[in-house]
């Protein structure tokens, strides 16, 4: 990778986007414009002193949904007013300020215009001002169009190719061809790309005082949940080596505890969903819509990425090996305790639920330590045990649902009990 060519591409796309927009209060976020971050990605501008804010021919992508911000926060940024069903909000109608649904846009080109006193919308057909970027081939089934804001630099993220010859071809107002070395380089003149299998995100600049130039950049898959060194706020990257599979091995998933706690968080089991790029414009869940529909299966195939990718993955908590097949959408989540630690045959705890004590037997393996947590993660027991069966007093304990973890020379184990 041409670490330098690298890093002015980057600067070119999201550089020059920046300058082409006029700073102001009122913007449009979401995946639609780009992705869900503040301010948004479609910034508009207004002459009469802030009552009446437009913008130009401009693209919706992705899946078209879009919010209304009007100070560049998530407390002041506005939904449509009426049912979430289609047409969604579009091509008109009224936003409440820290509420409301998303607008569903139709993909292409549009102008907008937003009354700021009324809270009024509407969207009216545009034309593209730019040339046309297209990749073609590369295993594609339709020609992807890359998106711009400023007719020079170019993107199109998330883009699987099954692998083939591929090109950039402009396809308006004229044509032209361009292609090179993978995975980046000054674009050459008619020529073409070999793109291995894989998805990436796709960098293109139309040429200047000097070549056009491209890049093929590996996208970053990632997990985010309630697990510990997320709470919904941090993406835990994924790694690969085909750009296929993307994977995280040994992972010791445990409950993010809010600093300080914000909740009686009382999640008995990890939910996740795996994403692109840190964004929510693709991401993958389980196959039904419903959070946990997939009820707490270590495997599933997510139906469809860019449109949400359905509700959230439910697990149990434990230690995993991650694997994430970034072509089919499947994911599989391989518990690693399985072959490390106890079986069930030689390892108990019983009786559970107690009311008193617990009693933890081990036939095979003799215990080092017995640790609890309770579901916030805070460790309310230790004790160590040097053998292979002990007891727990839970007398002092409060009700509820506590998280025991065993030691032992043969591996550690995280187990569910519940104080009565």
């Amino acid at each position: 990778m041409k670490t330098k060519l690298h890093y002015l591409i980057i600067t070119l796309i999201f550089g020059l986007s920046v300058k082409a927009q006029v700073p102001g209060p009122v913007s449009i976020t979401g995946t639609g414009t780009g992705g869900w971050n503040q301010p948004g990605g479609l910034v508009l501008s207004s002459t009469d002193g802030g009552t009446i804010w437009t913008a130009s021919n401009f693209e919706i992508v992705g899946d078209g949904q879009m919010k209304i911000s009007e100070g560049g926060t998530w407390g002041t940024t506005a939904g449509f007013v009426g049912a979430d069903v289609a047409p969604w909000g579009f091509p008109g109608g009224t936003v409440v300020v820290n509420g409301g649904n998303n607008i569903h846009g139709d993909l292409g080109f549009w102008n907008v215009t937003y009354n700021a006193v009324t809270k009024e919308y509407l969207f009216t057909a545009g034309v593209n001002p730019n040339p046309v970027i297209k990749i073609s081939g590369g295993g594609l089934v339709t020609d992807a169009q890359m998106t711009t804001s400023n007719g020079t630099a170019y993107s199109k993220k998330s883009l699987f190719f099954p692998g083939g010859v591929a090109s950039f071809n402009q396809t308006s107002p004229t044509t032209a061809q361009w292609g090179g070395a993978f995975p980046d380089g000054p674009a050459v003149s008619g020529s073409t790309i070999t793109v291995p299998t894989g998805t990436f995100n796709t960098y293109f600049v139309m040429p200047g005082t000097g070549p056009a130039e491209y890049i093929f950049e590996p996208v970053v898959v990632s997990m985010i949940g309630n697990f510990a060194g997320s709470g919904w706020n941090a993406d835990m990257d994924l790694t690969t080596t085909d750009y296929i599979h993307y994977t995280k091995t040994n992972w010791e998933a445990t409950i993010f505890v809010p600093t300080p706690p914000n909740a009686p968080w009382a999640d008995t089991e990890m939910h996740l969903k795996i994403r692109d790029n840190h964004d929510w414009t693709m991401q993958y869940g389980c196959a039904g819509s419903a959070n946990g529909s997939n009820n707490l299966a270590l495997t599933g195939t997510s139906t469809n990425g860019i449109l949400g990718g359905g509700g959230d993955i439910f697990i149990p908590w434990g230690t995993y090996n991650v694997d994430f097949n970034r072509s089919t959408g499947t994911w599989t989540f391989t518990e690693v305790l399985a072959t490390t630690t106890f079986s069930n045959s030689s390892f108990k705890v019983y009786p559970n639920p107690t009311t008193n004590v617990w009693n933890f037997s081990s036939e095979k393996s003799q215990m080092d330590s017995i640790q609890l947590m309770d579901i916030l993660g805070k460790v309310v027991f230790t004790k160590n045990v040097n053998s292979n069966q002990t007891t727990v007093d839970a007398t002092s304990l409060n009700t509820g649902i506590y998280f025991a973890k065993i030691v032992s020379a043969s591996g550690t184990e995280t187990v569910k009990i519940v104080k009565q």
